[in-house]
């Protein structure tokens, strides 16, 4: 299966607001579907198979790790997996995983990183490693790195 990541860009002459995706009932809409103001600070990348849209991920410029313990110094050139999500006719396929990899691909520059919300296994799954905050759940989400 092919997956093919294309940007989401946003149009200057469409002035500061803008919606990143077309509404879909596959994927969440609270996540893709709200107003956004323009930033640099974010890039949004979506994922298709035979020009049919599977995946999303929003992905932030700027992390800050705060106090995790043990978090390695990667300053800039950390870049956080912000949203991800696989349309919910493609979940359990391996399309998240193939997704995760190709941005890793696109940004070998950058070591990807994300807080996880009830999806532990699945970066772990990834082989990435798990960082906790010293204050722990549920005012912290646990943090995953890609190895380099």
């Amino acid at each position: 299966m092919d997956l093919e990541l294309t940007d989401r860009r946003h149009s200057p002459s469409g002035g500061r607001l803008w919606v990143p995706f077309e509404g879909d009932e596959r994927f969440n809409p609270q996540w893709w579907n709200e107003l956004k103001t323009w930033s640099a600070k974010y890039t949004y990348v979506s994922g298709s198979v035979d020009g049919v849209e599977v995946a999303r991920a929003e992905l932030d410029h700027m992390v800050d790790f705060g106090e995790y313990v043990g978090v390695p110094a990667l300053g800039i050139r950390a870049l956080e997996v912000q949203f991800i999500e696989v349309a919910t006719s493609h979940r359990g396929s391996g399309i998240g995983t193939q997704f995760v990899r190709q941005l890793a691909v696109r940004h070998t520059d950058r070591v990807l990183v994300a807080f996880s919300e009830s999806a532990d296994e699945f970066w772990a799954s990834l082989g990435w490693t798990r960082y906790d905050h010293p204050e722990g759940w549920p005012w912290y989400r646990p943090l995953f790195i890609q190895p380099e």
